[in-house]
């Protein structure tokens, strides 16, 4: 592999590295990246997104 390679290889791991540590968190703080539109309860979702 030459140095550009694995330059955009890092790159790569990096942004989808910090992807899922981006929705971890949101997921801790009770934020949720379902996209119910505000209408939880006619969601199929509803249940997994916001748990009692």
């Amino acid at each position: 592999m030459n140095w550009p390679s694995v330059i955009i290889l890092t790159l790569i791991i990096a942004a989808v590295v910090a992807v899922i540590v981006g929705e971890i968190l949101k997921k801790k703080k009770g934020k949720s990246s379902c996209s119910c539109g505000g209408a939880c309860g006619a969601c199929p979702m509803g249940n997994s997104c916001h748990q009692k």
